[in-house]
């Protein structure tokens, strides 16, 4: 059998800029240190080993550090530097885990990377054509995820006429099939099979992340954006959670646009209907001119990193599941814990921090201690027999208009790092829970989370709740119940 072979990613024409980004890069993750002259990333190679993880994560205010050049390289040009940093790590994770090994040993895994720590962030809202391919970060809040797939990245393909092989056939954000058959004297063009034993496959997943409520104009709707999660960034963001993303924005097909403008789009497994209307089995025939189906893309966001945004601006939600207590008190300095320990002795605490409750409100002093008392909570604990007993205290705030009640839920919305903030008015049942939607692209269910859902370990503030149906309500009793 004859194997021809396709360079991965690696254009015919030798990229100068890019070999000599990769020579630099090499050269910062072998001698960059710290203050006490300790290798930075040394260390963290074999920290992956241990793990047995494959992402490199790396500093970019090192990088900035190490050579301003190399880091306007990289942020300028990330899309087409990534191939190239890539072979980086993967030198440099082969020079210090396995400097003696033979070659059968070596280039067996491969290598990613991921930047943090990059200078500001931009808004979902000015996400434009002109940062495409360019090194950003942008932070939200994530509405909506999917479940994790396996992506084709590089395919091996077989011709089915002449049986030859073409190895490393790179996949643009959709399913591509070498142009034509790599043997000279076979014209085959589009008579392939995938081989999968052969083909590489990577973790996928897509979310969806809205932006901040602090970030949307006056009077506009809020702006969303697909990120698509690969490797061992998926399952670290879930529904509801405020997080930062790094990454490059870049185009894919919008396959649900494919249709005929006008006409919705139905997976068929006759396609006879799709075969009437000129659309046979090999894809579309006829004029090219007929609509612009190959001209329909959209924007997405390729994330390789994903932070929590709450530990990023130095804050923590309340109740973090995985918390315990000496993992809180490593959280503060030295003086903030003598500073705690003085309040504790203090015989006002508590008049003290129900005043600190939504300063500018006066008097009301019954509600601040009752808001002050649910904020802190309760203590979870579980029986012998297995049954939970929730820790969580639950308000409800009733009294004339002009009395300030909405400006003691707003207040909470924005003192709690993971809070949200709904009218009843408005509000159904299926948009306080849960609700089960078709995506667009796949044709496949998922569950949309509601404020319950978004709030899950925080706080949820629903305003003119007596405005609620009645059937709505009472979904929101058995959410308080068994939360």
């Amino acid at each position: 059998m004859e194997v021809l072979t396709e360079a991965p990613r690696q254009p015919s024409v030798v990229d100068e800029l890019g070999v000599t980004v990769q020579r630099d890069f090499l050269h910062f993750l072998s001698e960059f240190q710290t203050e006490d002259e300790q290798p930075v990333y040394a260390e963290a190679v074999e920290q992956m080993r241990l793990n047995e993880t494959t992402t490199l994560y790396v500093d970019f205010a090192h990088v900035s550090e190490h050579s301003q050049i190399l880091a306007a390289s990289i942020e300028e040009e990330y899309f087409r530097m990534e191939p190239y940093l890539r072979e980086a790590v993967r030198q440099f994770v082969e020079t210090v885990s396995l400097p003696n090994a033979p070659n059968d040993d070596r280039d067996v895994k491969d290598y990613f990377i991921a930047f943090h720590n990059l200078l500001g962030t931009v808004p979902i809202r000015h996400l434009k054509t002109a940062r495409i391919g360019t090194l950003i970060s942008i932070r939200g809040t994530v509405v909506r995820t999917s479940a994790v797939h396996p992506e084709l990245v590089s395919g091996t393909f077989q011709c089915n006429e002449c049986q030859a092989v073409v190895e490393n056939v790179e996949q643009q954000f959709k399913y591509t099939q070498p142009t034509r058959c790599r043997n000279p004297v076979c014209v085959n063009t589009k008579d392939f099979k995938l081989l999968l034993e052969r083909s590489k496959f990577v973790d996928f997943q897509k979310i969806r992340v809205q932006e901040s409520s602090d970030e949307i104009p006056s009077g506009s709707m809020p702006r969303s954006m697909d990120i698509i999660l690969r490797h061992e960034a998926v399952e670290k963001a879930k529904p509801g959670d405020k997080s930062c993303f790094m990454g490059t924005l870049v185009v894919v097909p919008d396959v649900s646009q494919l249709a005929t403008p006008g006409q919705k789009t139905q997976l068929s497994s006759s396609g006879s209907q799709r075969a009437a209307e000129g659309y046979g089995s090999d894809g579309l025939t006829g004029l090219k001119a007929l609509g612009v189906r190959d001209l329909t893309y959209k924007l997405a966001f390729l994330a390789q990193m994903v932070q929590p945004l709450d530990h990023k601006m130095d804050q923590i939600n309340i109740r973090e599941e995985e918390a315990t207590t000496e993992s809180v008190i490593s959280q503060f300095s030295e003086p903030e814990r003598q500073r705690i320990l003085e309040m504790k002795g203090d015989p006002d605490l508590y008049k003290k921090l129900s005043r600190s409750i939504a300063p500018a409100v006066f008097g009301h002093e019954e509600v601040k201690r009752g808001i002050a008392l649910m904020l802190f909570g309760g203590v979870h604990k579980n029986t012998s027999d297995g049954i939970g007993l929730r820790g969580d205290i639950n308000t409800c705030i009733v009294g004339d208009p002009s009395t300030s009640k909405s400006q003691f839920l707003k207040y909470v919305v924005e003192f709690v790092p993971r809070a949200v903030y709904t009218s009843g008015r408005a509000s159904s049942a299926a948009g306080l829970t849960a609700a089960v939607v078709r995506d667009e692209d796949s044709n496949e269910f998922y569950i949309e989370a509601g404020a319950l859902m978004l709030a899950d370990n925080g706080i949820c503030c629903i305003d003119e709740f007596d405005k609620m149906e009645m059937r709505d309500q009472v979904a929101i009793h058995e959410a308080m119940e068994q939360q």
